[in-house]
């Protein structure tokens, strides 16, 4: 069934899979609030970084009697085909980790991860481990994504390309570097937070290469070091920068896209605001999210050249 009506998408439902872009979380929780049952439960397939707190904000009391989980990232590595009406799947992740708040047993169907791996089919291997929070801090794209743009744009003269550029097999050592100073900022808030609180279960928050070896290993072909598992990770073959193309054939970069527009404000964002909290300093982090909130105009005025 496909349907506009949040009552009937909820009737029933033993498991709700929120497959779309973070901003519309919230407002898709608010619309089914109503018809969520006792032992629903209410799955980020990824929910992004926070997912849970939305999932609070809108349910309320409800949520004591619903389980949430929220992973780390899509099962694939997919991209439009035909907007609305096919997808492309490019490759498939090897597992896929996520964490739980709740208790299972007021699940309203028993071994709901059996079931949920039944839809996805035997890869990727799904794992539940840890706590919410460490899926906050691990999720991939808020610390690939933005450094990535940053690292190929931060100094470019403005004017336009006459090809896309590769997204991850065109990065540099520069870029590669500054992913791994990222990745050790997110590991010292996690050593921070279990330090303060022994309890929480972060283990599942690891360094940057190792999270493409659990995730690619099959597919990467040079296993060095960061640079060269970017370089080489034929999961990543033909993924380009998003570009604008213009009247006479060239592009400029279009920064209002969702590595931007999604992974900073409900990604790069959440985790400095964690960071704050546990008092940990950030500099690289502050240096990629400097430089991104200057990006807007430069969209603006690529749009209307596109126009």
């Amino acid at each position: 069934m496909v349907t506009d009506d949040p009552a009937q998408a909820a009737f029933n439902s033993d498991i709700i899979i929120f497959v779309l872009p973070a901003f519309l979380h919230l407002k898709y929780l608010k619309l089914l609030f109503p018809y969520i049952e006792e032992g629903c439960i209410l799955i980020g397939m990824p929910g992004q970084n926070g997912f849970e707190f939305d999932v609070r904000y809108a349910l309320r009391r409800k949520l004591n009697s619903c389980i949430v989980i929220n992973f780390e990232s899509l099962p694939w590595v997919c991209g439009n085909r035909e907007f609305g009406k096919s997808v492309e799947i490019m490759s498939i992740k090897t597992q896929l980790v996520g964490a739980l708040q709740g208790n299972p047993s007021n699940a309203r169907i028993p071994k709901f991860i059996v079931e949920l791996q039944k839809l996805l089919g035997n890869l990727p291997k799904l794992i539940i481990s840890g706590h919410l929070l460490g899926m906050t801090l691990v999720s991939p794209n808020a610390y690939s994504h933005p450094p990535i743009i940053y690292g190929r744009w931060k100094n470019w003269d403005g004017q336009p390309l006459d090809y896309k550029p590769l997204f991850y097999h065109g990065i540099d050592e520069y870029t590669a570097e500054l992913l791994g100073k990222l990745s050790e900022e997110i590991l010292t808030i996690s050593r921070q937070i279990g330090q303060e609180y022994p309890q929480i279960d972060l283990s599942e928050v690891i360094f940057v290469y190792d999270w493409d070896m659990n995730h690619y290993s099959e597919y990467i072909a040079d296993k060095t070091n960061i640079h060269t598992v970017f370089l080489t990770n034929g999961a990543y073959n033909g993924i380009v920068h998003p570009m604008l193309q213009m009247p006479n054939g060239t592009y400029l970069p279009n920064f209002n896209h969702r590595y931007l527009t999604e992974d900073i404000p409900f990604g790069l964002v959440v985790i400095r605001g964690i960071a704050a909290i546990a008092g940990v300093k950030t500099p690289y982090i502050d240096l990629v999210l400097s430089w991104c909130q200057n990006t807007d105009g430069v969209t603006k005025q690529a749009e209307m050249l596109a126009m």
